[in-house]
């Protein structure tokens, strides 16, 4: 399928992997909407690279956790563009929560980012693609979701159902609407992850190495040009499922 003038939204799209997907999606020739909650600067400069490139962009705030601002954004998108042909549920969020001091706030407040966020986004899109006719909803997730990961039991945990949430939603909404899932893995460290740390999880991979965002983007854009996918998971994870 081309891309060229296709309308995506892509949530957390204005900084680290999600503006990566942003730019890679803009390359096709796509034209973006650019979800942020918090970072409106850097989703406001995003906004500028891609103009200045010569591509049809906005950004729009939304918590998405909340139904009213996703319609909202949706609203939004629909008046500047006309429709959205592509969804990419990227925002999330992710810290270390180890169970001895896990707390239902912390429990609460992954799952609602990560699985009631993404839930919403494709729920009320996937609606209105199948009345369009035509669709393609891409959920990241995480290689956490296959296998989890301890101390980050919570963000498993949401993974996991995303995937699950991925699957029953392609067999909803075929035949109008493809809905997969892309699950990295060592991708972008947090800033307080030990050095110790972080080399023990690339070591782990067969590849010897961290992924990049670029890399996790040129994933992105391969499926959402596919035309005989739905329900499927994409691993790119450097092997790190295999060890």
């Amino acid at each position: 399928m081309q891309l060229s003038s296709k309308v995506a939204l892509v949530t957390g799209g204005a900084k680290r992997l999600g503006k990566a997907i942003v730019m890679a999606l803009a390359a096709r020739g796509c034209r973006l909407v650019v979800h942020y909650h918090t970072s409106r600067a850097e989703a406001e400069q995003t906004v500028s690279e891609l103009l200045a490139g010569g591509h049809e962009a906005i950004a729009v705030q939304a918590d998405i956790t909340q139904e009213a601002d996703v319609e909202r954004m949706i609203e939004t998108a629909i008046v500047r563009f006309g429709r959205i042909d592509i969804l990419v549920n990227n925002a999330a969020v992710f810290f270390r929560t180890p169970v001895e001091t896990l707390t239902l706030d912390e429990w609460e407040h992954i799952l609602e980012v990560n699985l009631t966020g993404t839930f919403l986004c494709a729920h009320k899109i996937g609606l209105r693609m199948r009345e369009w006719g035509w669709g393609h909803i891409i959920n990241m997730t995480d290689v956490a979701g296959l296998r989890p990961w301890a101390d980050y039991i919570p963000y498993s945990v949401a993974k996991a159902c995303v995937i699950t949430f991925t699957q029953g939603l392609a067999m909803e909404l075929a035949p109008q609407v493809r809905v997969n899932a892309v699950a990295p893995g060592p991708i972008l460290f947090q800033d307080d992850t030990p050095p110790d740390v972080q080399q023990r999880e690339i070591a782990k991979t067969l590849l010897k190495r961290a992924g990049t965002p670029e890399d996790v983007a040129q994933l992105v854009v391969f499926v959402a040009e596919s035309d005989y996918s739905t329900g499927a998971v994409f691993t790119i994870d450097g092997g790190r499922s295999l060890t």
